[in-house]
């Protein structure tokens, strides 16, 4: 079956408008995310999926130029959204990432498509009970199960949220999480884009990185226990 990781990207945070468009050093977040993923070995596919709106034009055109697949669709309702963007592109498999988790583990990423393929399940990620630090967040599911999961979509968070009417139905939806090895274990840990402090943070983890791709979340681990100091600049971002 064909695996189509989506990206969910919008510029339109209210903490902190534009967040995947600020630069490390020679590229912007977003453009280091959507580029990394390539080097994904389990995958066969990246798609965005933004937004209609005017000032998503620069998330399309970031796509277009760096040849990745995009759909645009609503901004609010994010469900419809992906179930749309896999129509669209005719996928099997979705493994979702998020647009403000650029540093996000590629090889966790290919660990959790080659565990869904293999475990009978419905949904597999490492969210549901946080092990991982935030910002490896990754979920798996089949488009058949987002689209029957729309029917349990009845309020605004279950819309604006693309899984959460199946983290909610783990009677109907059947649920595997992923818990960290011991040498990843670090929920603590805010890797996400969020706010200012969260840029500077993560700004300085891929600059010492070089920017090159492929890091690991080990990597940055052993960094940050070297350089604990610089957990202080992000360590008061209150996380959703």
């Amino acid at each position: 079956m064909k695996v189509s990781v989506i990206v969910e990207a919008r510029l339109g945070s209210k903490r902190l408008p534009n967040k995947i468009l600020y630069k490390i050093k020679k590229k912007t977040f977003f453009e280091y995310l959507i580029n990394n993923l390539k080097y994904l070995k389990n995958a066969d596919e990246i798609i965005v999926a933004t937004t209609l709106k005017k000032k998503d034009d620069k998330i399309a055109n970031i796509a277009r130029k760096n040849k990745i697949k995009f759909y645009r669709g609503s901004e609010n309702n994010v469900l419809k959204r992906v179930i749309n963007t896999g129509k669209k592109y005719k996928c099997n498999i979705i493994a979702r990432v998020t647009s403000d988790c650029p540093l996000i583990d590629i090889e966790i990423v290919d660990k959790a498509i080659l565990m869904f393929k293999k475990r009978k399940c419905d949904y597999l990620s490492n969210v549901n009970l946080r092990t991982f630090p935030d910002g490896m967040d990754i979920e798996i599911f089949t488009l058949k199960t987002l689209i029957k999961s729309y029917k349990y979509a009845a309020d605004k968070k279950s819309k604006e949220w693309t899984t959460w009417s199946i983290r909610k139905k783990p009677k109907i939806f059947k649920h595997i999480n992923i818990e960290a090895p011991k040498n990843l274990y670090w929920p603590e840990l805010g890797l996400t884009l969020d706010e200012i402090n969260d840029v500077k943070f993560l700004r300085k983890i891929l600059i010492y990185f070089r920017e090159k791709y492929k890091i690991s979340c080990l990597q940055i681990i052993n960094l940050l226990k070297k350089k604990n100091y610089w957990l202080k600049i992000n360590q008061n971002v209150k996380r959703n």
